[in-house]
């Protein structure tokens, strides 16, 4: 079993908020808000302050929905699922665009502009993409890419699931 959130009895709310904050949210924005050499942050900047801020409103309500005996009992790693699943949850709610959608619920995979490789169709970049549902109701992500040395355009689909 993970880490657990080690509060005193004799801390109020406001020390138990900065405990929280420190361990949890601050590193938990940085990580998200920040391109790493494997992820790219699926957040655009322009809902990046309201997401924080509903984030943190959020995460304290679950919070304070807790007595201290329970939140002691919560290990680490599921404090860090309940503020991802938040952040995220709180960013589809503040975008309207379907592709700033995808990209936030499926952070790993490819976006419009990236560059794609295929040993049939070689280099090309990334022009179009949609949800789409295949025969066998699987949810796909569908991804339009135009070779950059002919000009012409192929397709590749990618099955979809939400971890």
């Amino acid at each position: 079993m993970g880490q657990r959130l080690n509060t005193k009895l004799s801390m109020n709310q406001d020390e138990v908020r900065s405990v929280i904050s420190t361990r949890f949210l601050r590193p938990g924005f940085e990580f998200w808000f920040t391109d790493h050499e494997h992820i790219r942050s699926p957040f655009p900047k322009a809902i990046m302050e309201a997401v924080e801020e509903k984030t943190c409103t959020t995460f304290f309500e679950w919070i304070g929905g807790h007595k201290e005996e329970e939140l002691q009992k919560i290990a680490d790693n599921e404090m860090v699922e309940m503020f991802e699943t938040i952040l995220f949850n709180e960013a589809m709610k503040l975008v309207d665009d379907e592709d700033q959608q995808l990209t936030i619920s499926y952070p790993f995979l490819p976006r419009l502009g990236d560059k794609v490789f295929n040993h049939l169709n070689e280099s090309g970049e990334v022009t179009y993409r949609q949800a789409v549902v295949a025969k066998d109701n699987a949810a796909q992500l569908e991804l339009t890419i135009i070779n950059e040395g002919t000009g012409t355009s192929w397709k590749t689909r990618f099955e979809l699931s939400q971890t």
